[in-house]
């Protein structure tokens, strides 16, 4: 009995460690690599030859002239980043329609006395 719960258990576990990675690619145009790479520079990224690398806390933007590829630890990472990409690369006015917010931290513009 014990070596049948040891034998599971191990299996259990090398079956749970294999890590799922999130990656999603997609081709673009001359137009949308324009648009994307003036987003990813404002963020200050890693340039390496052609390719733009923007290392995020749940995940990695690269993009290249025909490729924008999103690498994440779970595939609904993933798509956040690529859905949220997507909505910056609109205008800020449009912004709060999708729940977004800008980058200012509250009360950092005014300071109050109390």
């Amino acid at each position: 009995m014990d070596e049948e719960s040891s034998s599971s258990f191990w299996l259990s576990k090398i079956l749970k460690s294999k890590k799922k990675e999130g990656v999603i690619e997609q081709k673009i145009t001359e137009d949308a690599y324009r648009d994307l790479r003036a987003l990813l520079i404002r963020a200050k990224p890693d340039i390496v030859g052609d390719k733009i690398i923007l290392r995020l806390p749940s995940g990695t933007v690269e993009l290249t002239r025909d490729k924008l590829r999103v690498v994440a630890d779970k595939k609904e990472h993933a798509e956040k980043i690529l859905r949220n990409l997507h909505h910056y690369s609109m205008p800020p006015g449009l912004w709060p329609a999708y729940g977004l917010s800008y980058s200012i931290k509250k009360g950092s513009l005014l300071k109050t006395r109390s």
